[in-house]
C-alpha cells in the first residue's frame, strides 16, 4: 500500500462551487465534498459581475476545513467554466470585478468586431465557434468602453488562472482555459497574431503560457498563516471544467468513442488529434478546444438539464414541487414523448416559465402540446436524447469516424432514464460514469503533475475507483 496522497480540486460552476478532497492510495482515488458554496452573480450599474473575492473567501474556508479534518494536503487546482476573465494591474492588484458572460455590454460592439473579423474567418483562425460570450468579444468591448484599461491593465487572467494567481502570486495562462475564448491560433495554439492585429488588441495582456499540469508554486505564506496550513502546491491543471471532465473518461478505445458531459449544459464531442476546421464543422456549430495532453476537443454545446431544472423550479414556486426522482418516475409511465423540441432554441435560453415555452414551441411546430407533468418531463428527456443523437451523427460526418461507444459523465448521468433514452436514440452503447467527472479529472491531472500517477493509467484508475454503468440500445 502506497502512502496516502491528499489533494484538493476546487470545481467552480456558474451557480455553485465545491472544494473536493481526493485521497489516492496508489490503487484507487476517493472523492469527498468538503465545502459547497453558492456562486451568485451581482448586478450593479446595469452590468453583471462575478463576486470573485467572495468566491476566493469560500475556497479558503474549504481549504481550512479540509486541513483540519484530513491533515496534510499536497496540492490544489481550480477548474471553472470558460471565456470569462479579470484584469490585474502593474502592482498585481485586481482592477475590478470580472464581468459575467451573460453581461450585455458586447452587443453594442458586435457589428464593428464582425466587420473587422467576420465570424467564418474567426472560426478559421481560432477553431472556436464565434459567440457573443467569447473572450474576444468581451475583451474588444472592454477596451472600446474603457480605453484606459490598455494603460492600467498589466495582464488578463482567465477565471481559474485568476484564482491560481490569488493563491500563488504567479500569473500564468493555462492552455485548456485559453482555448475557449476565440483568441488562440487553431494551428499553432499560440495567440493569433492576425486576430490581435486586426482588432487592435494588446498582446502584452497575455501572461506566460503553460500547459495543463504545470506546478506554479506554493500557496502564499500569508494565506498559509491565515488558514493555519502548511505549504500546498498550486497546480494549473486542466483548468476548463470540460477539459477536466474529459480527463476522467475511462476510454477503452478512444478512436471510436464520443463523450457527453451532462449537466445544466451538455457538451457533446470527441477527441481528435488536430482541430477540425472545415466549412461543414462550422455550419454544424462545432467548436475546437484543447485537452490535457495536447489533443483537441471537437464539441458542440447543447442546452442540457437546464430545461428540467427550470421546470422543477417553476413547479416548486407554484406550490407543486416534484422531486427529481419523482420526475423520472413520472416520465417512465409513458412509452414516448408526445412531442420533440429543440433544446437549443432561443425560446429556452433564459430563466422563466419553461412549461409555457414548451407549449409555445409545440404549437409553433404543429405538435401536440404536453399537458401533464409526465408528458412535459418525457418531452424534455426524449428531446435531449434526440439532440444528442443528431450531434453524434454530425460528429461522424465531420470526422469520418464511426462512433461505437458514448461515454456520459457528470451529474446528469444520475438520471438513468436519460442514459437509457440516449442509448436508444443513438443506437450506441452508453458507458455512464464518473459522476464527479470534473473534480476527478482535476485530481488526475494534479497527480500526474506531481509524478504520482502515469497519465496512461488514468482510465484504469477511474474504472477501479468509480461505479460505471452500461446501457445498451433497446427497442
Amino acid at each position: 500500500m502506497s502512502e496516502m496522497v491528499k489533494l484538493l480540486a476546487v470545481d467552480l460552476g456558474a451557480s455553485s462551487g465545491r472544494v473536493m478532497l481526493g485521497a489516492y492510495d496508489g490503487e484507487r482515488i476517493s472523492v469527498e465534498e468538503i465545502h459547497r458554496f453558492a456562486n451568485i452573480p451581482v448586478k450593479a450599474s446595469g452590468h453583471l459581475y462575478w463576486d470573485v473575492l467572495r468566491l476566493f473567501h469560500e475556497m479558503k474556508h474549504g481549504i481550512r476545513q479540509a486541513f483540519r479534518e484530513h491533515g496534510e494536503l499536497l496540492s490544489l487546482s481550480v477548474d471553472t467554466w470558460g471565456v470569462d476573465y479579470g484584469f490585474i494591474d502593474r502592482q498585481g492588484q485586481l482592477l475590478s470585478a470580472p464581468h459575467h458572460y451573460r453581461d450585455q455590454r458586447m452587443t453594442a460592439h458586435r457589428f464593428r468586431l464582425e466587420e473587422l473579423l467576420p465570424p467564418r474567418e474567426q472560426f478559421k483562425l481560432t477553431g472556436n465557434q464565434p459567440d457573443l460570450i467569447n473572450t474576444v468579444y468581451q475583451l474588444y468591448a472592454d477596451l472600446q468602453d474603457r480605453p484606459e484599461l490598455t494603460a492600467a491593465a498589466d495582464k488578463l487572467l482567465m477565471t481559474p488562472d485568476l484564482f491560481h494567481y490569488l493563491f500563488s502570486g504567479v500569473a500564468a495562462a493555462e492552455n485548456t482555459i485559453w482555448s475557449t475564448g476565440g483568441l488562440l491560433d487553431a494551428v499553432t495554439g499560440e495567440p493569433s497574431a492576425e486576430l490581435f492585429k486586426r482588432l487592435d488588441l494588446p498582446l502584452s495582456l497575455i501572461p506566460r503560457r503553460v500547459s495543463a499540469g504545470t506546478v506554479l508554486g506554493s500557496v502564499l505564506p500569508d494565506i498559509q498563516e491565515e488558514l493555519g496550513i502548511g505549504p500546498i502546491q498550486v497546480i494549473a491543471g486542466a483548468s476548463h471544467d470540460t477539459a477536466s471532465a474529459v480527463a476522467s473518461i475511462p476510454y477503452t478505445e478512444k478512436n471510436t468513442a464520443a463523450f457527453i458531459s451532462c449537466g445544466t449544459w451538455s457538451l457533446v464531442g470527441m477527441e481528435t488529434a488536430e482541430p477540425v476546421i472545415t466549412d461543414q464543422s462550422y455550419s454544424y456549430g462545432f467548436t475546437n478546444e484543447s485537452c490535457c495532453g495536447g489533443t483537441n476537443r471537437l464539441l458542440k454545446n447543447l442546452t442540457g438539464l437546464w430545461l428540467l431544472q427550470e421546470t422543477h423550479r417553476e413547479w416548486a414556486e407554484a406550490g407543486e414541487a416534484v422531486s427529481y426522482s419523482e420526475m423520472v418516475r413520472l416520465a417512465e409511465t409513458l412509452d414516448a414523448a408526445p412531442a420533440i423540441i429543440d433544446p437549443n432554441d432561443s425560446l429556452f435560453s433564459t430563466p422563466g416559465a419553461m412549461t409555457g415555452r414548451i407549449g409555445e414551441y409545440c404549437r409553433r411546430t404543429q405538435q401536440p402540446v404536453p399537458l401533464t407533468k409526465a408528458a412535459i418531463i418525457r418531452t424534455i428527456l426524449d428531446s435531449l436524447a434526440q439532440a444528442y443523437s443528431r450531434t453524434i451523427t454530425e460528429l461522424e460526418t465531420v470526422t469520418g469516424r464511426r462512433i461505437k461507444t458514448i461515454h456520459m459523465v457528470g451529474g446528469g448521468i444520475q438520471n438513468e432514464l436519460l442514459c437509457q433514452l440516449t442509448a436508444n436514440a443513438t443506437g450506441r452503447e452508453i458507458v455512464a460514469g464518473p459522476v464527479e467527472a470534473s473534480a476527478l479529472g482535476n485530481m488526475i491531472v494534479q497527480l500526474a503533475a506531481l509524478g504520482k500517477l502515469n497519465p496512461a493509467w488514468a482510465g484504469e484508475l477511474v474504472s477501479r475507483s468509480c461505479t460505471l454503468a452500461t446501457y445498451s440500445p433497446m427497442g
